[in-house]
């Protein structure tokens, strides 16, 4: 036996532990939402909630990030740092907390919400409806685009159809495991049920079909803004 070390069912404990092993990816298990961050007020209507800038006289959010190096698309934008970074065309500097929390700051509500059922599901979601928008630099001016035309399908050679997303808000599971957090996702398009705000066009395809649409020449790293802006409800 060599010294220092415990043999097998001997009863002692090792004076050597092995390094622990790196955590695991954000999965839907990974623990209790953390708390938002403080708002601040930086002008008359503007709020500031971590990194995202709501003006409320507009109902609209900013909030920035980077163009993730995808090929196969699932999500148009996950969290900072989020698991489904290899799905999603979007990394935005924000958690999924402080997201709701500005999406609620504009004015958004979950009443009436119906969100996806499971991975893929055939009915589309409901929930209050909003525009999203990406802007970015391009030779030094700037350049904004409807979030759709950001998501490409390789089979159809079509872009999503023009219109509102939905906000449904996204679920809480045991208590207090926030399932846009957990997992990641802040926008989502294939009707899964974890992200705030989903597409409730159809779904068109199956999944490896979609990807970045290459005509707007957006490279990986490539620093965006996304906008969020609340449309009117519905009359109930």
């Amino acid at each position: 036996m060599v010294a220092g070390l415990a043999s097998p069912g001997d009863g002692t404990l090792s004076a050597w532990q092995a390094p622990a092993p790196p955590p695991p990816p954000r999965s839907p298990f990974s623990g209790p939402a953390p708390a938002p961050s403080r708002a601040e007020r930086i002008g008359r209507d503007l709020v500031r909630i971590g990194t995202i800038v709501v003006d409320t006289s507009k109902k609209e959010l900013t909030v920035g990030g980077v163009v993730n190096d995808v090929s196969v698309l699932e999500f148009l934008a996950n969290t900072k740092g989020g698991w489904k970074a290899y799905e999603s065309a979007l990394e935005l500097d924000t958690n999924a907390v402080n997201f709701n929390v500005a999406c609620l700051l504009i004015g958004l509500e979950t009443e009436g919400a119906v969100v996806s059922r499971f991975q893929f599901d055939p009915q589309a979601p409901q929930g209050h409806p909003v525009e999203l928008f990406v802007e970015w630099d391009e030779a030094g001016k700037p350049r904004r685009v409807r979030a759709e035309q950001l998501i490409y399908n390789r089979v159809t050679k079509q872009t999503l159809s023009e219109g509102p997303w939905v906000y449904t808000g996204s679920v809480f599971q045991s208590g207090n495991i926030y399932l846009a957090e957990t997992e990641g996702t802040l926008v989502g398009f294939m009707h899964t049920t974890a992200p705030i705000i989903e597409s409730p066009r159809p779904n068109v395809g199956a999944w490896g079909d979609s990807t970045i649409n290459p005509e707007l020449g957006l490279k990986p790293s490539t620093a965006v803004k996304v906008i969020v802006r609340a449309l009117p409800r519905a009359a109930r």
